[in-house]
């Protein structure tokens, strides 16, 4: 087969790296609309799930030899995270290590980079596979192609380019960003994008420069970042602030959100870096931070800042789907993210792993894939989406009585800025253990979130409880069943599902199921444990209790 990914940013040049492991394709082509490679940018964050993405493809980030968090300088591409300080409005810092600096020993540890060196990492690994390369199933990047046409047939789409190029393949994979000319194409009435009245100012200070700071009042710093081999946070509440050191600790990135109020949108295109003036930014830290016990390191830092830059933030709604028939969304594309969570790279690298795993998995069929990957990937990623807004509050949705009365029932859910300390203390293993690759065997169901169900409360309730029919004569739940009685309730028109060890009868129950009899009829005498207790809420959980007939007996190991 043949793939054609639109988009060499770091989500496409990724995703042509992981369709050529996959081993089911003969070529990988890349059409970016830019002439060269973008130079803009500044820090940004390759945490262990991306980073190990990394790894399995051949990406060096470091040349084999990341920068850890003995402080070690020498001017590589990356630096490994040691810890995060929280430095807070009112003077107080708190302190976390990071122990993801070697997880599962793949070289998975929570790199920081230059976007410029990071974006040169992926392409010096492509082009190790060009068409000169003799490699079997080759990359090719061709500039200075903008999307402007596609079609589909039953077997293949076929791209146009405003310089008059077509491409042609089995699967095309829009990668680019949220600004996604794949997104216009091809999917009916796409959700625009949302100017979110957040400004941002981004640059680097040299470390010998970080060293010799001072503040207006020519005193030491109260924290200078050059005193640790970390990530640190200034937070007021309406404005953020985070530095990092990049280049194996040469360069400190510098990161400055500020939210305004009912301002105009920003007068450049999203996703690039404008030059801003040293007044400028000092003007905005100052105002920005004004009453922080945090605002002269701040303004310090800003006034030190080599050739600074400004861009606006822009988010949007969740789509539904990612996919098209033969076409689907990666990265910003399919989830743009606000950068709060560090996740906007990462993100891409899983989309790819998982994309290449769904075709390891399901070859040329691939409408499978493609929902495989769908599957896996749209709850987690749009998780991270919607919870990058939770770091300005103005962006948390303004839920209705309705729909915070629903959003209660959602367990987990609910909390979608992961809320540690209800949850599970600071284990964040689930963030960055995470293996993207690892997609399992079998088609998985739709997993919903709340970014589901806020979209019609009124709705979606009736959805949720409405339907829920209950039985005249709702089951008793007291008598044992074997494993031989629930095989022969093994069919389509009559539904006996085993739910954390207890038999429910939902034959009754089956044609006002939420998603239609056929979809409860696919539990049919299965082990239903998953599906009814981890993706449904705590209100159709507790509305099984209807249709309980009691405990399964048996031996776990033999059960259906």
């Amino acid at each position: 087969m043949r793939a054609v990914i639109v988009g060499a940013g770091m989500g496409g040049l990724m995703t042509a790296l992981a369709l050529r492991q996959s081993g089911v394709f003969a070529s990988v082509d890349i059409y970016e609309q830019t002439k060269v490679p973008s130079t803009a940018g500044a820090g940004l964050n390759v945490p262990p799930n991306g980073a190990r993405i990394c790894r399995w493809l051949g990406v060096d980030l470091d040349g084999g030899d990341p920068k850890g968090p003995d402080g070690a300088i020498d001017g590589g591409r990356a630096a490994i995270l040691e810890s995060t300080r929280q430095f807070n409005a009112d003077g107080s810092v708190t302190k976390r290590s990071f122990d993801h600096v070697t997880a599962a020993g793949d070289g998975a540890g929570f790199h920081h980079m230059h976007r410029l060196d990071l974006l040169m990492c992926l392409y010096k690994r492509v082009f190790e596979f060009g068409p000169d390369s003799g490699a079997p199933c080759p990359i090719t990047v061709h500039m200075d192609c903008r999307l402007t046409q596609l079609c589909q047939t039953a077997g293949e789409v076929t791209a146009t380019f405003s310089n008059g190029r077509t491409a042609t393949g089995e699967v095309l994979v829009g990668a680019d960003g949220i600004n996604s000319a794949t997104l216009q194409l091809a999917w009916p009435n796409p959700r625009p994008k949302r100017w979110t009245e957040v400004t941002c100012f981004r640059g680097l200070i040299p470390r010998t420069a970080v060293a010799s700071l001072r503040k207006a009042d020519g005193s030491p710093l109260d924290h200078n970042p050059v005193d640790s081999f970390s990530m640190d946070r200034h937070r007021n509440d309406k404005s953020g602030a985070t530095t990092y050191w990049v280049r194996g600790g040469e360069l400190l990135n510098v990161w400055i959100a500020r939210y305004e109020p009912d301002s105009a949108a920003f007068e450049q295109e999203e996703g690039d870096w404008f030059p801003v003036s040293q007044e400028e930014i000092l003007r905005e830290v100052g105002e920005a931070f004004t009453g922080s016990a945090s605002r002269d390191d701040l303004l310090a830092l800003a006034g030190a800042i080599v050739r600074p830059t400004k861009w606006g933030l822009y988010d949007r709604d969740a789509l539904e789907t990612w996919v098209q028939g033969r076409i689907c969304l990666l990265g910003d594309a399919a989830h743009p993210m606000l950068p709060t969570f560090g996740q906007g790279a990462a993100q891409s690298f899983e989309d790819a792993a998982a994309l290449a795993s769904a075709f390891a998995l399901h070859k040329r069929d691939v409408a499978t894939a493609m929902l495989h990957y769908e599957r896996v990937r749209h709850y987690r990623a749009t998780r991270f989406q919607l919870g990058s807004k939770f770091a300005f509050d103005h962006l948390r949705a303004k839920d209705t009585a309705e729909q915070k009365a629903l959003l209660e029932k959602l367990d987990e859910r609910v909390s979608p800025a992961f809320a540690h300390d209800k949850r599970g203390g600071e284990d964040d293993s689930w963030i960055y253990a995470y293996d993207a690759r690892n997609i399992g065997t079998e088609l998985p169901y739709k997993r919903l979130g709340p970014w589901d169900f806020r979209r019609a409360a009124k709705a979606n309730y009736a959805t949720i409880t409405g339907k829920l029919w209950t039985p005249a004569a709702p089951a008793k739940g007291t008598r044992p069943v074997t494993r031989e009685e629930v095989a022969l309730h093994n069919t389509r028109d009559d539904c006996w599902i085993i739910v954390s060890g207890k038999v429910y009868d939902i034959t009754e129950w089956a044609p006002h199921h939420p998603g239609g009899a056929g979809i409860a009829r696919m539990y049919a005498g299965k082990e239903a444990t998953a599906e009814f207790g981890d993706y449904h809420s705590a209100e159709a959980v507790a509305h099984m209790a209807h249709f309980c007939i009691g405990d399964l007996v048996g031996t776990p190991a033999s059960l259906p």
